[in-house]
């Protein structure tokens, strides 16, 4: 079957528009999962606009992060009466921003990894998009800039890394158990924590 580019199109518009009318509610926090996995994230679903490197129409950006910084400030109520340390963040990636977009909340043993991440900003890197700035919330969190990376396995190359691999800001890391990577930067990721928190959140 010869593949439509035109139906492809009026595919995505229709998408778009059902996307668009969906109300931006908080997902809820299944706090006994994270107390068995130490780790909670709740990511975006956006149907079609779901791929690596696809960035959805600003629109539907928009009313994706509304949902997870309503979620995020849900869960801070929640986690308000935990009895030990979390780290609660919000993640808004470009391009991959419907991929890995998403809140995140740790404690015991991805406790001190995700601190870490969450609070390494890249020197140079550009501030969050004004399109991320006005929406309700988001100045009510205190954000970083950091690169977005993908891990490229050698094993997936015997024959060399990639040429667009090469192209972008990169680097080679040998791990412990002698495979090699390619750690390519695709963009860049923001991530935001609340400048004033609950004892609890970290």
């Amino acid at each position: 079957m010869k593949f439509s580019l035109r139906s492809k199109v009026r595919g995505g518009r229709r998408h778009s528009r059902l996307t668009s009318s969906l109300q931006p509610q908080p997902a809820p926090l299944p706090m006994a999962v994270l107390d068995q996995h130490h780790v909670f994230r709740r990511q975006l679903g956006l149907g079609i606009w779901h791929w690596h490197g696809r960035l959805p129409p600003r629109q539907i950006r928009q009313r994706a992060a509304t949902h997870l910084l309503n979620t995020l400030f849900d869960w801070e109520i929640q986690l308000e009466g935990l009895s030990e340390p979390c780290c609660l963040t919000i993640w808004l990636v470009s391009p991959d921003f419907a991929h890995e977009s998403e809140v995140s909340v740790s404690i015991r043993d991805n406790l001190a990894h995700h601190q870490s991440v969450s609070q390494q900003p890249s020197a140079g890197g550009p501030s969050l998009p004004p399109e991320y700035q006005q929406l309700p919330g988001a100045a009510q969190l205190t954000w970083i800039t950091r690169p977005w990376e993908i891990w490229l396995d050698s094993f997936d190359y015997p024959d060399g890394w990639p040429t667009w691999g090469l192209t972008k800001p990169h680097f080679t890391h040998v791990h412990e158990d002698a495979s090699t990577y390619l750690i390519v930067q695709t963009g860049w990721a923001w991530v935001g924590r609340r400048a004033a928190t609950p004892a609890s959140i970290v």
